[in-house]
């Protein structure tokens, strides 16, 4: 005799179908079967997050089956030209070098010109065997109306892809000699760096090349075409001025390593310390980063100032008006090293404080209070060294080794506790149950522990999946 089904439990089955139908099976019975295949439970009766999982699954394994669909034996050739034609969407990508072609076609206007670019490429060199190098053949073909040649006539004379590289951008580019160290331009999206290679190219002087960083003088023009093969761009202007005001490569080397290297502001500062550098030649090198960087903090980084818990104020440098004048390099050294205490003693101490991350504490009443059954479950975040090391000490782990990562923004800290509240306007001691681990950017629950690193109880981890939901987490698996 079949056993009879009630509204409740026909609307249920309806639900389920109409959700397996989106997943491509018809019937329930399908869908079960999908799930014993995948590792899922066949129980019909699921909560949100788990069909939310099996969905976000489903749509993994599509994509992976699309694109081994579009395996054969022309395989990027053939990927290329699908690409282009729309056949194969980026999202169903899973290789970067594929994503990185992709992503050319969707900005450049000329997308035939480069996806015969590809296809001549693919054929001759290996350079679509190279993210950054399909990068950059983008970019040139950004710049085809400045090439000086045909770039299907060009043929390579070397197998080796960083030469073949090299080769290529002056074929197109250069009528004049252009110095190594500028092929790392076209791996940046940089339109005014590649638009120097393209000024040297063309015999100019570096001089009168677009928006350059520094005032240059025919000196350091002269310096600037000399700088090594490795260094980047910027690196290379600094050499230019390091030379140009008598220092030597053991200057400009270490220089390279600084903040100066990377940033460029107060031109007639920023010369000061390299002339301080210059006027000190037995100043151990290896000491110029550690001393840019405090100038840097001192002049130019605001300060965070904590005004109560989690809530913070920016307020100015500690010295906005650093100069150089009159230091010497026991005195600045003995001012890196007070600073550097200072940084440790705020690091290794507890007194370590961080903004509130954009998560929200949560708090969900269950039962009521006149019942006799009222619990109140809170999470919240930690927002000190202090805080993460009262909360190891009360649960018996390790959390206070996340202050580093709390402090730099990369991961939050989260401490679940409950309120028995049996009668009402009782006001009952607050009992902690678990540490949350958040990694903030993938905003992805990472671990979940008790006292003693004991898991989460069924019970436990439904109010977490409530939070979860309402702050759009994702929760590990391994969890």
């Amino acid at each position: 005799m079949a056993r009879k089904i009630n509204k409740k439990q026909q609307e249920r089955m309806m639900t389920i179908l109409t959700y397996a139908r989106a997943l491509n099976l018809h019937t329930i019975e399908a869908y079960q079967q999908w799930c014993m295949q995948q590792g899922f439970s066949t129980n019909l009766n699921k909560t949100r997050v788990q069909l939310d999982r099996e969905h976000q699954h489903y749509k993994q394994v599509s994509a992976l089956q699309k694109l081994k669909h579009y395996k054969r034996e022309e395989n990027r050739r053939y990927l290329i030209n699908k690409i282009y034609s729309n056949e194969i969407q980026h999202k169903d990508l899973n290789n970067d070098v594929l994503k990185q072609i992709s992503h050319g076609f969707k900005t450049l206007q000329n997308k035939r010109l480069l996806r015969d670019v590809f296809l001549y490429l693919e054929e001759h060199t290996k350079l679509l065997d190279y993210t950054d190098y399909v990068k950059a053949i983008i970019a040139f073909v950004k710049y085809h109306t400045w090439w000086h040649r045909p770039l299907m006539e060009w043929q390579p004379k070397t197998r080796n892809a960083e030469r073949q590289f090299s080769a290529l951008a002056r074929y197109l580019f250069a009528k004049y000699e252009v110095p190594a160290f500028m092929d790392s331009v076209w791996f940046k999206e940089d339109t005014k760096s590649q638009r120097w290679f393209i000024h040297i190219g063309d015999g100019k002087n570096i001089r009168t090349a677009f928006k350059l960083p520094i005032r240059m003088t025919k000196k350091m023009a002269h310096f600037f075409i000399q700088a090594p093969a490795h260094y980047e761009i910027n690196a290379a202007f600094r050499w230019a001025q390091i030379h140009a005001l008598g220092g030597n490569k053991a200057i400009a080397d270490a220089v390279a390593e600084t903040q100066l290297a990377r940033v460029f502001v107060d031109h007639e500062f920023c010369l000061s310390i390299m002339r301080f550098f210059i006027d000190n030649p037995m100043l151990d090198v290896s000491q110029y980063n550690p001393i840019v960087d405090y100038i840097w903090n001192q002049k130019y980084e605001n300060r965070i100032v904590f005004i109560e818990r989690g809530v913070a104020r920016e307020e100015g440098p500690a010295q906005p008006n650093f100069s150089m004048k009159g230091r010497t390099p026991d005195t600045l050294l003995n001012q890196v090293e007070a600073w550097h205490r200072q940084l440790g003693r705020e690091l290794r101490g507890g007194d370590l404080q961080w903004v509130k991350s954009e998560f929200k504490d949560y708090r969900y009443v269950e039962g009521r209070a006149n019942s006799h059954n009222m619990k109140v479950w809170t999470i919240s975040e930690l927002l000190s060294s202090n805080e993460l090391i009262a909360e190891g000490r009360k649960q018996s782990h390790c959390v206070a080794s996340y202050a580093r990562s709390c402090f730099t923004g990369k991961t939050s800290i989260w401490t679940m506790e409950i309120q028995n509240c049996l009668y009402a306007n009782q006001n009952q001691m607050r009992q902690k149950l678990l540490t949350i681990e958040l990694h903030t950017m993938s905003k992805t629950i990472r671990q979940i522990r008790g006292l003693r690193n004991r898991l989460a109880s069924s019970a436990e981890m439904e109010i977490i999946y409530r939070w979860a939901r309402k702050q759009g987490f994702a929760i590990a698996k391994y969890v």
